[in-house]
């Protein structure tokens, strides 16, 4: 448990009614790209009381970039260039636009993932999370596309990174809601309990993913660590190993091996085996089983 001006990359749309006439609302992605912000508007704006769904839709896409193209935020850098502001790189009456005409395409065409995409992208580069959880309860409750929930927990990792675990949980909990005994919501919710350091809530969401899908190694490894957190070091131990066992890509249950080791030295106590495992798994500066006791054992986060 993650720019260029032209961010909806995400709401691109592909249509067979662009080839059917020479003007296509479909060309708004080239010129949004292009920055050619009034060109876009004149393009959107001609389609906008078409009598064809889609492309009503696909107008209100366009507006919504257009809103942002026309309201980007610049700052002079201290060496005289131009540089994108902090944040989002747009204004707050710029997003405000955007998220409106993302609503009214929400309305025209509410099976269209990508627009319930783009709105969620929209609100997370603004830092507008508590507004992107509301947002997320109406996308599932509308949205009944059968790649659901997966199509949501992509930005569980995003949150993730941005370290925004209080609005990763609550993001978690809505799709519990509407998706309720799915093992990799109730990992993600025991991955961001873990890292706000609730670990008996987080021991509790975890114990249910690995119950219902016991070969995920992801979980069964989560599952380790957040025993190692709280102090349960035999519990650790057997998950450590069984997470070890269901690791199949090379290259990560190394890294695994690795942390493992460094418990079995700093937990277990037992620094013989930990040294031989360092030396197999760990980069040099790791195997500090083979030298003389560190000062903590306690295991990063």
């Amino acid at each position: 448990m993650r720019k260029a001006l032209f961010l909806f990359v995400i709401v691109l749309s592909v249509s067979l009614y662009g080839n059917c006439q020479k003007q296509s609302i479909f060309d708004w992605t080239k010129l949004i790209k292009a920055n050619k912000c009034e060109e876009a508007n004149r393009l959107c704006l001609a389609f906008v009381d078409s009598p064809i769904t889609v492309e009503k839709a696909e107008a209100q896409k366009c507006l919504s970039n257009v809103s942002l193209c026309e309201h980007e935020v610049l700052e002079l850098r201290g060496d005289g260039t131009i540089g994108e502001a902090s944040g989002s790189g747009f204004s707050e009456e710029g997003i405000d636009e955007a998220l409106k005409h993302l609503n009214l395409g929400i309305t025209l065409a509410p099976q269209d993932i990508s627009i319930h995409q783009g709105r969620l992208h929209i609100l997370e580069i603004s830092g507008r999370y508590s507004d992107m959880v509301t947002a997320l309860d109406e996308s599932c409750t509308i949205y009944k596309g059968n790649n659901a929930p997966q199509v949501w927990l992509v930005y569980s990792a995003e949150l993730m990174h941005l370290r925004q675990y209080e609005a990763g949980l609550a993001f978690m909990k809505v799709l519990d809601k509407h998706y309720p005994d799915s093992p990799d919501i109730y990992g993600n919710m025991g991955a961001f309990l873990s890292m706000l350091y609730r670990d008996s809530e987080a021991i509790y969401y975890l114990q249910k993913a690995v119950q219902l899908a016991p070969n995920d190694p992801i979980n069964a490894w989560d599952l380790a660590r957040t025993y190692d957190y709280a102090g349960q070091i035999e519990l650790a131990d057997t998950w450590y190993q069984k997470a070890l066992a269901l690791q199949t890509n090379d290259k990560q249950r190394s890294e695994s091996s690795c942390l493992y080791a460094i418990f079995v030295e700093t937990k277990l106590h037992d620094r013989a085996r930990a040294c031989v495992m360092e030396k197999k798994d760990c980069e040099e500066d790791k195997q500090t089983a083979c030298s003389a006791p560190p000062d903590s054992n306690v295991p990063p986060k």
